[in-house]
């Protein structure tokens, strides 16, 4: 017989967020609700309605959200180790085949990215990712990298870009030669939102929310399939 906590051991989905966020700062009561939504955490419920959650959900929560973020596991597999932690089992991490996210992308895939307010000059772009200032111009041509509405400066994500454009300039690799990932991109992107959009036209009051949490989640997972497709590619062509 599963053990009831005392009520005064149970939190509310504030207390909760107050909880975990000092280790993963963009949680958001909307993610909770999400990953309730989604199954992999089932809180009691008051007469009322309102979410009580023992320090066994705050556990759950935690390993989700690490496993989302250090591991890159879509949460389809993680509600498949929480199911296999309540019938008592250890899923062990290094059984699963999952693909490694590039190291110039990891940022970009964190899941629930924050943008900063960084705003950087031109100057200061190039000079912060060696991005060469013809690269530069042939980036905001082609549609790469976007400089921001008062033309003189730039934003933490134009300066995540160019280092990527930057580092694959090494290899010989030029804007002109990315410009097929941008069109790639806006219809990747519109699929997305298409496929969110029953639920953002939802009249929950956090439905926006959530949509933003489903499209992020659809997005890391087509960012581990383009991965998986290129390198399968590239291994059958030297194989």
């Amino acid at each position: 017989m599963a053990i009831v906590s005392k009520r005064s051991d149970l939190l509310t989905i504030g207390e909760v967020l107050n909880q975990v966020r000092s280790e993963f700062d963009d949680i958001s009561i909307s993610k909770i609700r999400f990953l309730e939504a989604e199954g992999l955490i089932v809180p009691s419920r008051t007469k009322s309605g309102y979410r009580k959650f023992s320090n066994s959900d705050v556990d759950k929560l935690r390993y989700i959200l690490r496993m989302q973020r250090d591991h890159y596991l879509p949460l389809k597999v993680i509600k498949e180790h929480i199911e296999a932690i309540d019938r008592g089992l250890k899923p062990e991490l290094e059984e699963i085949d999952k693909p490694k996210v590039p190291s110039a992308l990891v940022d970009l895939n964190q899941l629930g990215i924050k943008k900063s307010n960084i705003r950087v000059t031109r100057e200061e772009l190039i000079a912060n990712t060696s991005i060469s200032d013809q690269d530069l111009k042939e980036s905001e041509d082609y549609g790469l990298i976007k400089v921001l509405a008062d033309k003189r400066h730039y934003d933490d994500i134009a300066v995540r870009t160019a280092r990527v454009i930057a580092a694959l300039s090494g290899f010989g690799l030029e804007p002109r030669h990315l410009k097929f990932l941008k069109s790639g991109s806006d219809r990747e992107s519109s699929l997305i939102k298409q496929v969110a959009s029953p639920m953002s036209r939802s009249k929950r009051p956090d439905a926006g929310e959530q949509a933003l949490e489903m499209m992020r989640e659809i997005s890391n997972l087509t960012n581990q399939l383009h991965f998986i497709l290129v390198s399968s590619t590239l291994d059958e062509e030297i194989l």
